[in-house]
């Protein structure tokens, strides 16, 4: 058996739809983004801030004028979503 030389060459056009034009905008596009992120980057000292000082907070002393301690007051819980044990 000889053989043959078949081979078949490929005579089609590109062709340049609405997808590749769509394809070039979201190009620009994203080229656009990067180069506005670098501009509002650029933007920053290169420093990092300075720290602030630290505010120690303390709450008053509550004293009572009958000499009984001030009640304790539970903290406030949210209550528990009941739906999630029943999925």
């Amino acid at each position: 058996m000889a053989k043959e030389d078949t081979e078949v060459k490929d005579t089609s056009v590109a062709t340049n739809d609405a997808y590749t034009g769509m394809l070039v905008v979201s190009l620009l596009a994203l080229i656009a983004g990067a180069v506005l992120l670098y501009l509002d980057w650029s933007q920053y000292p290169p420093s990092s801030p300075t720290k602030l000082p630290e505010i120690k907070k303390s709450a008053p002393e509550v004293k009572p004028a009958d000499g009984n301690p001030p009640p304790v007051v539970p903290p406030v819980v949210p209550p528990e979503n009941k739906d999630k044990d029943k999925g």
